[in-house]
């Protein structure tokens, strides 16, 4: 979601980020700017307890309050819900998924309302599933929940380069999104499918290339 279709951007400050090192440094434990970049995408609990040592717990306690204190302040990407309508009006189930806490998730989904007004079919947390990106459990499960079998029939949306691998460990169409934090060069060398500017431009990349019809 964060970077996709839910800008977390607070004073221009991605949200997800400033956590992080806030919560690390308030532990006294230093982790570059560049190396929480690479961690977007992944399940946070993951990341924290790979990183934070013995002080993991409270690391991890102090980035989920700092994330539910904020949550009211995030917004959708531009052409989120248009993007969103457009695949519900071709026949095309929408999931969200995302290395958030169910909690954190919960918070962010329920401020922006896409469930509420129909513009989701459902979400998924890597906290969820058990697994962090890149392991495709979170594709997985949706496309079991929702009776897709074929991986020819599903498209995965990330602006990350973890996200990007999970999307072709599942073996669907993958597109990468250019409004995260990571460079082109790193997502294109995760191998997507196609790099887009943001998520409000895969209604016409779906078209041009056949996927729906007009």
């Amino acid at each position: 979601m964060a970077g996709t279709t839910v800008d977390d951007r607070i004073d221009n400050i991605p949200l997800v980020l400033k956590s992080y090192s806030d919560a690390f440094e308030s532990h006294g434990v230093h982790i570059p700017m560049e190396i929480l970049n690479e961690q977007r995408g992944r399940d946070k609990w993951t990341v924290i307890k790979e990183l934070g040592g013995d002080k993991a717990k409270l690391i991890y306690r102090d980035f989920v309050e700092t994330l539910l204190q904020n949550t009211s302040k995030v917004k959708e990407m531009d052409g989120a819900s248009d993007t969103f309508r457009f695949l519900k009006e071709h026949g095309v189930k929408v999931v969200c998924s995302t290395g958030f806490p169910t909690e954190v998730s919960s918070a962010i989904l329920k401020e922006l309302g896409w469930q509420e007004n129909g513009l989701i079919d459902g979400w998924i947390c890597s906290e969820q599933v058990g697994a962090s990106r890149p392991d495709p459990a979170m594709i997985l499960h949706a496309m079991n929940t929702h009776g897709i079998e074929n991986p020819n029939e599903v498209v995965k949306v990330d602006d990350t380069a973890k996200g990007v691998e999970e999307g072709l460990n599942a073996g669907v169409l993958t597109v990468a999104v250019l409004s995260g934090t990571q460079s082109i060069q790193r997502l294109d060398a995760a191998g997507p499918h196609t790099i887009l500017r943001g998520v409000g431009n895969l209604p016409d990349y779906l078209l041009e290339n056949g996927y729906v019809q007009s």
